[in-house]
C-alpha cells in the first residue's frame, strides 16, 4: 500500500478492503454497496466523494414517489480480514 494513504476512487476502496453503506435522508432506507459491483459498473477510476456518487447513484424508492431521490449519505467502514471478499492481506 501507498502513502499517503487515500481512498479517493472505488478502486482504491476495494484494494484497501473496505465497505461503504448508504442512507437516504428523505425515506430512511438503508443499504450495503457492493464496492467491488460498483467497480464493475462504474470502473476502478469512478471517484467515491459524496459529490460524485451522487451522481451516479439514487434512491430507488423516493424515485418512485416522485421524491427527493439524491438526498444520500455514504459511510465507510472498515471491515475485519475475516469478512471481507475476494481480499487478501499484502504478503
Amino acid at each position: 500500500m501507498k502513502f499517503p494513504f487515500t481512498e479517493d476512487t472505488l478502486g482504491k476502496k476495494l484494494e484497501a478492503g473496505t465497505d461503504m453503506s448508504v442512507d437516504c435522508l428523505t425515506c430512511r432506507r438503508h443499504a450495503i454497496l457492493d464496492v467491488a459491483e460498483l467497480v464493475r459498473r462504474l470502473g476502478p477510476d469512478q471517484s467515491c466523494m459524496h459529490y460524485d456518487l451522487i451522481k451516479v447513484l439514487y434512491c430507488h424508492e423516493c424515485r418512485d414517489a416522485g421524491r427527493d431521490d439524491r438526498n444520500l449519505h455514504f459511510t465507510t467502514h472498515a471491515v475485519t480480514p475475516g469478512k471481507r471478499k475476494g481480499w487478501t492481506p499484502c504478503p
